[in-house]
């Protein structure tokens, strides 16, 4: 009798209009991708089917990632002098949380990720009430999601996975047919702008609230989207790979500490994802 070993693979899971998409990295960590119409049946079972077929040798468990959009949750960043500790994260958490919501904690799941500063830390802490995030968490009657990050860091992971790095003193523009994003790094915050406007306006608007001066801008159009003329400085990133499921299956894979965030579904609290 042969034995297979059992083996977890992380799938990002992204709805698009009418479709779900589906990215993986197969064993030789090339990034694989599936689409299906969200009225089609036996989604699970088909995905499942094509996903063993990059892992021939294993017992397969599909751990399925997902993200919100920023405008379901609620965020606040703190630099504070001194590094804490995980229980002293925790219990600024609650705290802030408890003075500055007006929705009992029971009500919320919330996680937090920390940065180490040359001069303090930084804490930013993430919530979403838990009636949102299991109205989330079904993509379709057979999908349930195991975590659910942020839209725009699932973003950023994407441009990071597609460039090979993030700039800094860089714009990174995000265009759907319903959405656009910019987000820009930086060593006491991630800057988010989200807006229903043309990019060029986004950029300018961006600049204007978070008084910054952008040295270079990057763009992911869906190919949906009807295209319009950029500024010449800017670079389009183009791909077949459907971008924010992309980001998703890279959550914790390119994990760099203190530079991603998590929702647990299985989380009552903080997330366990900070190791």
């Amino acid at each position: 009798m042969s034995y297979k070993k059992r083996k977890i693979v992380q799938v990002g899971v992204h709805q698009q209009q009418s479709h779900v998409q589906f990215v993986w990295l197969d064993n030789l960590k090339q990034v694989q991708f599936l689409s299906f119409l969200m009225s089609e049946t036996n989604v699970k079972a088909q995905l499942i089917a094509r996903v063993m077929q990059d892992f021939p040798q294993n017992r397969l468990q599909l751990y399925f990632v997902g993200c919100v959009s920023p405008h379901l949750t609620w965020s606040k960043n703190l630099i504070l002098p001194h590094t804490l500790n995980t229980q002293e994260c925790e219990q600024q958490c609650s705290f802030i949380l408890q003075e500055e919501l007006p929705i009992p904690l029971e009500e919320l799941w919330f996680d937090y990720v920390t940065t180490d500063l040359k001069q303090g830390f930084r804490l930013d802490i993430y919530a979403i009430r838990r009636q949102t995030a299991y109205e989330t968490q079904w993509i379709c009657d057979e999908l349930l999601l195991n975590v659910l990050d942020v839209a725009h860091h699932s973003i950023m992971r994407a441009f990071r996975f597609l460039l090979g790095e993030v700039q800094e003193n860089a714009l990174y523009l995000y265009q759907d047919e319903s959405h656009c994003f910019a987000v820009m790094d930086t060593a006491h915050s991630q800057q988010l702008l989200q807006t229903s406007e043309n990019l060029t306006a986004l950029c300018s608007k961006f600049c204007q609230r978070f008084n910054v001066e952008v040295e270079y801008v990057y763009v992911y159009q869906t190919t949906n989207v009807e295209q319009t003329d950029l500024p010449k400085n800017w670079r389009q990133v183009k791909t077949d790979i459907p971008f924010i499921a992309l980001g998703n299956a890279l959550w914790r894979i390119d994990w760099v500490q203190n530079n991603s965030l998590v929702l647990t579904a299985s989380s009552s609290g903080a997330g366990d994802e900070r190791d």
